[in-house]
């Protein structure tokens, strides 16, 4: 029989399933909401009981609606696992999943084996189909909501305690100042903070200006936003924070061909391809919806011209024909107004 609730409740579960090896998790699990960072902090949470590192070549399914059909799942599902008592499979976008696959799939739901747990990934659920009422009845659905801006300070703070550290209530309020409240980036930047401490438990508000405040001006990935978002100003003045902090030019033209190599293919995808546009970039599906974004701000043939001038560059890098920040300066205004 299944049940609801939400992704707090799963993580109250899951810690009581460490002790007893995982006997616990259940067989089917249902993830549905907005927040796929949590989505993945809980996949990876279930895995990391259930999975030893390296028996996951052989316990451990990734699978993508848009691309299989019931019988691939229920073949996945159905092998025994290897050296372990239980193996995983994942299948991310439930949704894209054909309506005759979503029958086949309900009917072999009831004969799934207690050796696997079965996790379904879907977005919010808007519509009760005749698929998602039935998925109620057999799965334990997860709800994951996005965060409200008040239940981020305390997620923070439980992060950081995670980790052995506590950090001061204004440091709460400065880090997501200087981040905002995107769950990835504040995780990310909780991780470098930790490591800025060292021995320290405490972390404090001068920490977080020093080494987020510093890294936030700093990171190559807003200037990767900043370009697709044709930002010029923007890109100009972190690329030359980039520059002062030392980071290699050489690098910041590979991050940048990169990115507009992912915008190319954002921008050539077709669903007819039979793959999810997750496989095709091999990113995180929680950053799907920026690259979409960010495609729709240039032309095939823009984006293409901005390889051609990336390639120009590296060549020119190599080759010493003017100074390093001149060439990267003249790259990026360029890039901001192919």
């Amino acid at each position: 029989m299944g049940e609801k609730i939400t992704y707090l409740q799963l993580l109250n579960q899951l810690k009581s399933t460490r002790e007893d090896r995982g006997k616990k998790v259940k067989s089917l699990y249902h993830f549905t909401g907005e927040e796929d960072f949590l989505k993945e902090e809980a996949l990876k949470r279930i895995v990391s009981i259930l999975v030893p590192v390296d028996l996951k070549s052989f316990n451990l399914d990734l699978l993508y609606g848009a691309e299989i059909s019931a019988d691939q799942i229920i073949n996945c599902a159905s092998t025994s696992p290897v050296n372990a008592k239980r193996r995983v499979v994942v299948v991310f976008d439930l949704h894209k999943l054909s309506t005759f696959s979503k029958d086949v799939l309900l009917s072999f739901l009831p004969k799934l084996p207690d050796s696997v747990c079965l996790i379904l990934l879907s977005p919010k659920i808007t519509s009760t189909t005749k698929f998602y009422k039935a998925l109620e009845k057999s799965a334990t659905t997860v709800q994951f909501s996005r965060l409200w801006e008040s239940q981020i300070s305390d997620w923070i703070t439980k992060r950081i305690s995670g980790q052995g550290k506590k950090i001061e209530r204004n440091g709460i309020h400065i880090l997501q100042d200087l981040v905002g409240n995107n769950l990835a980036d504040l995780a990310t930047e909780i991780d470098k903070l930790v490591i800025y401490v060292g021995e320290r438990e405490l972390i404090t508000s001068s920490d977080v200006k020093s080494a987020v405040g510093l890294s936030r001006t700093h990171t190559i990935f807003q200037l990767l936003d900043a370009i697709g978002e044709r930002d010029g100003r923007r890109s100009l003045e972190i690329l030359r924070n980039l520059t002062l902090s030392g980071e290699k030019p050489g690098g910041i033209i590979f991050w940048l061909t990169e990115h507009l190599e992912k915008l190319i293919q954002t921008r050539e995808f077709s669903s007819d391809s039979g793959r999810s546009l997750v496989s095709v970039l091999k990113t995180k599906p929680f950053l799907l919806a920026k690259y979409k974004k960010q495609a729709t701000n240039f032309s095939l043939e823009e984006l293409e011209k901005g390889l051609h001038l990336l390639y120009q560059a590296d060549v020119d890098l190599k080759s010493n024909l003017m100074p390093d920040r001149m060439l990267l300066e003249l790259l990026v205004y360029n890039l901001c107004h192919l």
